[in-house]
């Protein structure tokens, strides 16, 4: 699969800092477990375990972020096409680029190579190759008024043996855009329960891509490559496309295996941060639920910050400079400086995502909103980048028993974005809405 690039865009930062993006899950209770995407039931999920299974999170969101520039060389894929352009993997630049604080040409991959030539500022790219507009050509809400309704997407996932005819109840979770379809993962309640990776493609049509992948969370890397928090792995597991061959990249931290990572983001540097909780692996051989760090080339992952409530969604702001975490803490936000993570962080968003509630998946749009899926329900909260309550996506009532779990934009444009759900008699699926603005891929 092509490479792509991304680049960059400077967004104004949620409060103090920038708005993330990312996804989980969880839920307090019902017919599932708990966890970030929560396998849990009617209402999602909720502690280590929830009354019917073992929940989990998705994918994070942000990806392998480039400052890039505001209108980039090269459009979509950046100076030096589809492959990696004038600059390599860390061209003119190198890690933080060449210039002032806007960015010139980048991605992940184009000229600039990690953080492209352009500048320190901050932006969007990195590992999916796709990057946001220009800012000055993106304007207004994500839609009119203060709530918007998404549709169900048809046969996604397709009723079939893996979950009894859709009658099972079962977690969609990790939405991820790559190249021209959405990969999303499906599993099941059992302690490390088995999962598959399904595509949809042109035409909203859902094929079975990557069977007994283990997989929750999902995002994609600079080489267009899916990258999961894997239950069955106990660690991050890279899925090279097109071959589907996966690659175990860590599944250790302080001499112990983890437990079940949940949900994932990737930085521009190369650097995955996760979520470690214990809801698809009971035994929790860790002794504790966590957020780690991993960097190319180390042997384990390294914990970072105090969120140890079952740590679920996890995204990066547009600039890299914050990091965005749910679970059953609520909404927190954690300034970066210079690459480390501050141990402690401060509540973000309305009390909506922040109080008594299990922050599921995330992602972001192009002006800095963040979509927050919350367990235990049916509605999508967006957060403006100052912190307050911008408006509600639902999910339609009917069909079967269905809750939020994660979500990310997608389409040929950016501007569809897809939500997850977890549920049984068929109500587990993917939805979908048109939006106003475009945004991450996970």
């Amino acid at each position: 699969m092509k490479s792509k690039l991304w680049l960059v865009l400077v967004l104004a930062g949620f409060g103090s800092n920038t708005a993330l993006l990312g996804c989980s899950s969880g839920g307090s209770s019902g017919a599932g477990s708990g966890g970030a995407k929560a396998s849990g039931g009617a209402t999602g999920s909720g502690g280590a375990t929830g009354s019917g299974g073992q929940g989990s999170g998705g994918s994070g969101s942000g990806g392998v972020t480039s400052t890039g520039g505001t209108t980039s060389s090269g459009g979509a894929t950046a100076t030096g096409g589809s492959t990696a352009g004038s600059g390599g993997a860390t061209g003119s630049g190198g890690a933080t680029g060449s210039g002032g604080m806007t960015p010139g040409s980048g991605g992940a991959a184009g000229s600039g190579g990690a953080a492209g030539a352009g500048g320190t500022g901050s932006g969007s790219g990195g590992s999916s190759g796709w990057s946001c507009p220009p800012a000055n050509s993106l304007s207004g809400a994500p839609f009119s008024g203060t709530t918007v309704a998404a549709t169900r997407i048809m046969n996604a996932p397709p009723a079939d043996a893996f979950n009894n005819m859709g009658n099972d109840f079962t977690n969609v979770e990790g939405p991820v855009w790559i190249g021209d379809s959405l990969y999303f993962s499906e599993y099941k309640t059992t302690n490390v329960p088995p999962a598959r990776i399904l595509k949809l493609g042109p035409g909203d049509a859902v094929t079975e891509f990557i069977p007994d992948s283990g997989s929750n969370g999902l995002a994609v890397d600079g080489q267009g490559n899916i990258v999961s928090a894997n239950h069955k792995a106990q660690g991050i597991v890279r899925f090279s496309l097109p071959g589907k061959t996966p690659t175990t990249l860590v599944s250790m931290a302080d001499g112990k295996a983890l437990n079940s990572p949940n949900d994932l983001v990737i930085a521009s540097s190369g650097t995955i941060y996760f979520t470690d909780p214990n809801h698809q692996n009971n035994t929790n051989p860790q002794g504790a639920t966590r957020v780690y760090q991993w960097k190319p080339g180390d042997a384990v992952a390294t914990a970072i910050t105090d969120y140890m409530q079952q740590p679920n969604g996890i995204t990066l702001s547009l600039d890299e400079q914050s990091l965005i975490l749910g679970g059953q803490s609520g909404t927190k936000k954690y300034a970066i400086t210079g690459g480390t993570v501050a141990m402690t962080g401060m509540s973000f968003g309305p009390s909506e995502v922040t109080s008594g509630v299990n922050a599921d998946g995330m992602t972001i749009d192009c002006v800095g909103n963040l979509y927050v899926a919350v367990a235990g329900g049916t509605t999508v909260y967006v957060v403006k980048p100052d912190g307050s309550k911008l408006g509600t996506i639902t999910l339609p009532s009917g069909g079967g028993q269905a809750n939020v779990t994660n979500v990310a934009f997608g389409g040929t444009d950016h501007k569809t974005l897809y939500v997850t759900a977890q549920g049984s008699g068929k109500g587990q699926g993917v939805f979908k809405v048109q939006l106003n603005l475009p945004g991450r891929p996970y």
